[in-house]
């Protein structure tokens, strides 16, 4: 086994040393970047040895010595070329070879090095011969800016901005409306309330670039508006590759400093709590604060002579039988004689001395001992603390190589990142509004906070693929991800309780959110329809899981500290989100009536889509039972909640009781399920006129199927509306949320090149499209459920409609001899039905706006200011328009009722009216030496929106301002230095009044951030 090891070892690390030839390889496209197949290479000094490009182009040739060469590149209908090569043993060439049609003049050969993925010339081109308009950011550039993560790094793209929470927004429109892919499938969400995942879970590290599809097309899911996103992970190199980065960050709110924080596991720091914070549920027995005569009886060991005369549940107290029942109970325990039976005298004396007696207490005591023993599992940690905040640290990892299999060319990469941050707020704010029913404003809460947030995390990437011969290969992925978020706030609102001088709030957040990836995929090619043919498929395991989410509110009254039954809430909330989806598609491609330097094929497939979703959730409330005393001395929370807290106790009377306890309701409408499914086909055609035109597009069918319920009603059989539905002291009625429709998505481009030259072409580009956006599982869940960012209730509705939107793009681009280039790109978009989350009296929730517009521009350019200087940028303007009626959402017999009040007219959820971006690089490969300064801003966009009177809430401007400077040292090492936020601005969300007051919904500061890195590359 160890020589075994061993040699898996050298046969990874240091195979391109190994073999006694050298080897040239790279990929052979014509002249508007389409890969040529079946191009024939050959040594001019010995014709019989040679090979062929694949179906991607890419081709692999041995060079059998040292010696010069002379390789000959040939194809139908392109000109034949000539390259001189040599190699040493060993060594591995990269060489991309681009052909010339048989018409043009060949001039000089022009031989470079392989454009990788992750660099901005190959998407330059990609986005330069795209039928669709095409955003991107590489990561040749992600390493000039330093983000460490997707979600920053997308931020620089045109048109996009990003939310307090960790989604993004592009043209202005809602995250609901952006559709994120891996490799071009989809993945779940892992989050209770949105339709789009968190783009914090992907380290920049482990992907080679980002791209956004703007304008839609047959081939893609038609789910989306905003931006079809594909996050592409690192392919794998041509040769060996190693690549080892070390970061350590000092942030100057937090590191080193007394942060605040809770109890925590030993396995935060990777990532995942080891069940430190989990309880088992099922276990769990709640207290019986007022059993019931029968139940005593039971106790008391009287349950086998009750069953004998028929009686074994519980009978009603004070009835004619239920007296019976109970002197019996009384005879049997000898507290009343057979012959007084009917003696009132001496029943009422039996009665008190069961009630105020040993009886009472040894019955309540045997009943609640289960319950009492669950409620002492749970642990005394309702406090926080402080800790000092250590630096911030990050650490990643990957090798790559191609080596041969079996005689065939098998590529791998691996990649490891983990990472760890702190931040802190001591000074944060937040805030509530309210208009009484006289209309009058006022604020609810008016908070200061301290907040802290604690992130731990770790991703993997494990990819192979082997080419079983020059027309069939098959890759496979695997991807983990990680990430634990530890949020503590201490909150002290001031002034707005009529009888307190402040309330107090301890709330502790904990998420973890993980996910397995796994990807195939498989290419084919047939050469005799030189038709390409490809498979993917896709499987991913996600759960989220919030464990003992904690939230105590009491009360300081002139130095005093105390619980409030009425109006102090304590409460441990626990949610779990399991998601599995599947994502599997095929297709064809086939070129029909071809002619060299132009695109004409057709191309035809379909996919299938399934999400499973399996929602839990449990609420633990404390209730305190009035036994003990109610003032927290010394504001120790400790000992306030000690366990023994949670215990029996007798009370001055000698009856035994219970001071605090835990009630958890067990409500059916916690426990959800729900699936969405989607079969799509489609049928589309790029095809070129002449050079100069193109037209692309076709049409996508989609067949989507979505269903949520309660688990249990559902299993039940129960009908919507059902009163059964509604659970004993709750509002509303949870019904089925279902969506069953047939969708027909066109679309088409037209393509035309005003200037068709090589060096700097002018391209205009029309487009036009139709997509939808259907309500997601969790949207359409009546199920309320509790969130700890807005502090309030959240429920979904059961008669949302799917929306749809009518997209027009157009784009004109720009390309210049010196690499400089610009474009400017006019959008609008008609939605009906368009989805707003919205604020009403009852908590937050999801309806449908009859009519939305959208319409907008997009500046983009690259501009090189001098040799050593440029300057990336883009500006989006965006105007939109929404007719919002204004309803005051009432509850009769369980069933909403959304009453219209107003209609009014305002910008749409979500959207912010102008993004600007802003990247300046100085670059000097003579020292080794490159700078970038980083610039974003967006403008106020609507966040939540109101049907109770209180003012919209906004997401406030923020100037973003980032540096990295980069320096080589010797031909492997790097050192970097990044300063991140440096203008320390704050994330406010913000109520505007109608007068343009503003009062911040809620306020984060947390500092400006140094990271020192290091790396090697080999």
């Amino acid at each position: 086994m160890k020589k075994l090891l061993l040699l898996l070892l050298n046969l990874l690390v240091f195979t391109g040393f190994i073999y006694a030839q050298g080897i040239v390889r790279g990929k052979v496209t014509d002249d508007i970047g389409e890969p040529v197949v079946g191009a024939t290479l050959v040594l001019k000094s010995s014709p019989t040895t040679g090979t062929i490009t694949d179906f991607d182009g890419n081709y692999t040739f041995k060079i059998p010595d040292s010696t010069s060469q002379v390789i000959v590149i040939s194809y139908i209908s392109f000109q034949k070329q000539e390259i001189p090569v040599k190699v040493t043993n060993g060594q591995v060439l990269i060489k991309n070879i681009v052909l010339k049609s048989a018409t043009q003049d060949i001039g000089e050969v022009e031989i470079v090095a392989k454009v990788s993925r992750e660099r901005d010339g190959y998407m330059e081109k990609m986005k330069m011969n795209s039928a669709s308009s095409v955003d991107y950011i590489s990561t040749e550039t992600i390493k000039k800016t330093g983000d460490s993560y997707v979600v920053a790094a997308v931020a620089r793209v045109s048109g996009v901005s990003t939310t307090s929470n960790g989604f993004i927004t592009v043209r202005g429109i809602g995250d609901r409306y952006v559709k994120t892919t891996l490799n071009g499938s989809m993945i779940p969400t892992l989050d209770p309330f949105t339709n789009n995942f968190r783009l914090d879970l992907f380290p920049t590290s482990l992907i080679d670039n980002v791209s956004l599809l703007k304008t839609a097309r047959p081939d893609i899911p038609g789910d989306w508006s905003g931006a079809y996103i594909n996050v592409l992970t690192k392919d794998y190199p041509d040769q060996l590759s190693v690549n080892v980065e070390t970061s350590f960050g000092y942030n100057t709110n937090s590191t080193f400093k007394d942060v605040l924080t809770s109890q925590k596991s030993s396995t935060d720091w990777l990532g995942y709590d080891n069940s430190f914070r989990d309880i088992d549920h099922d276990s769990y027995i709640s207290v019986i604060a007022s059993p019931t005569q029968y139940q005593q009886m039971v106790a008391l060991g009287l349950g086998n002579y009750f069953s004998t005369l028929g009686v074994t549940s519980s009978w009603l107290p004070g009835s004619d039988a239920g007296e019976t029942y109970f002197k019996l109970g009384l005879v049997q325990l000898g507290l009343l004689g057979p012959a007084l039976f009917n003696d009132p005298t001496a029943v009422a004396a039996a009665k008190d001395e069961f009630i105020s007696g040993q009886y009472s207490n040894q019955a309540y005591t045997s009943i609640n001992t289960p319950g009492v023993t669950s409620s002492q599992k749970l642990p005394n940690n309702w406090n926080t603390s402080y800790t000092k905040a250590p630096i911030d640290f990050s650490q990643s990892f990957s090798i790559g190589n191609q080596i041969e299999l079996f005689g065939k060319p098998l590529g791998f990469i691996g990649g490891f990142r983990y990472a760890n941050s702190y931040r802190y707020d001591d000074n944060s704010v937040s805030n509530r509004a309210y208009v009484d029913v006289n209309g009058n404003s006022g604020v609810e809460i008016a908070a200061v906070q301290k907040a802290a947030v604690e992130s731990n995390g770790w991703s993997a990437l494990a990819n192979l693929a082997y080419k079983l011969n020059s027309n069939n290969s098959i890759s496979l992925l695997f991807m983990p991800n990680f990430l634990g978020v530890n949020k503590v706030r201490d909150i002290s609102d001031q002034g707005t309780s009529q009888s307190y001088n402040q309330s107090l709030t301890k709330s502790q957040f904990y998420e973890q959110r993980k996910q397995l990836i796994y990807q195939l995929k498989t290419e084919h090619f047939i050469p005799k329809f030189k038709a390409k043919w490809e498979w993917n498929g896709s499987y991913t395991t996600g759960k989220s899981s919030a464990p003992d989410f904690k939230s105590l509110t009491y009360f300081e009254d002139q130095g005093q500290y105390l619980i409030d039954i009425k109006e102090s809430d304590t409460h441990r909330y626990y949610r779990y989100l399991d998601e599995n989806m599947v994502d599997a598609s095929t297709a064809i491609e086939i070129p029909i009536f071809t002619k060299p330097a132009v695109t004409r094929k057709i191309k035809v497939g379909g996919g299938y889509q399934k999400n499973d979703r399996l929602s839990e959730q449990y609420d633990y409330k404390v209730i305190y039972n009035g036994g003990g005393d109610l003032i927290i001395d010394n504001n120790d929370i400790d000992s306030y909640f000690d366990l023994n807290e949670f215990g029996f106790y007798t009370d001055s009377s000698g009856l035994v009781t219970i001071d605090k306890y835990y009630e958890e309701p067990r409500n059916p409408a916690n426990n959800t399920i729900g699936y969405s499914e989607v079969i799509s086909g489609f049928v589309m055609s790029d095809y070129a006129v002449s050079p100069v035109l193109r037209f692309a597009g076709g049409l996508r069918i989609e067949n989507a199927v979505i269903f949520t319920d309660v688990k249990k009603y559902d299993e039940l059989g129960y009908e919507a509306n059902d009163p059964r539905r509604q659970f004993p002291g709750e509002i509303f009625t949870v019904n089925p949320g279902s969506i069953k429709e047939l969708s027909f998505l066109p679309s088409l481009s037209v393509i035309y090149k005003i200037d068709e030259s090589e060096k700097s072409p002018i391209t205009a580009r029309l487009n036009y499209s139709r997509t939808v956006a259907r309500p997601g599982i969790r949207e359409l869940s009546d199920a309320v459920v509790f969130d700890y960012e807005v502090q309030d209730f959240i429920f979904g509705n059961s008669n949302l409609k799917t929306v749809s939107i009518d997209n027009y793009d157009a784009r004109l681009e720009y390309y210049f001899n010196n690499g400089d280039n610009f474009s400017i790109s006019p959008f609008f978009k008609n939605f009906t039905n368009h989805i707003e989350l919205v604020n009403t009296n009852q908590g937050f929730t999801w309806q449908n706006v009859d009519k939305s517009t959208v319409r907008g521009i997009e500046l983009e350019g690259r501009k090189k200011i001098s040799k050593n200087f440029d300057f990336l940028g883009n500006v989006t303007l965006v105007k939109s328009q929404t007719e919002f009626v204004l309803y005051r959402l009432e509850v009769q017999d369980g069933l909403k009722n959304y009453v219209p009040i107003d209609t009014t007219e305002r910008t749409m959820f979500g959207q912010a009216p102008f993004v600007v971006n802003g990247i300046i690089n100085y670059t000097s490969d003579s020292i080794g030496l490159s700078i970038a300064l980083s610039y974003n801003i967006q403008g106020k966009k609507l966040v939540f929106t109101s049907t109770d009177g209180t003012p919209d809430i906004f997401e406030m401007p923020r100037h973003n301002l980032d540096l990295k400077i980069s320096k080589k040292l010797g031909k492997h090492f790097n050192v970097s230095l990044k300063v991140q936020n440096i203008l320390d601005e704050s994330t406010r969300r913000s109520y505007i009044y109608d007068n343009d007051d503003t009062l911040d919904y809620d306020r984060y500061t947390y500092g400006t951030t140094y990271t020192l890195g290091f790396s090697y590359k080999l």
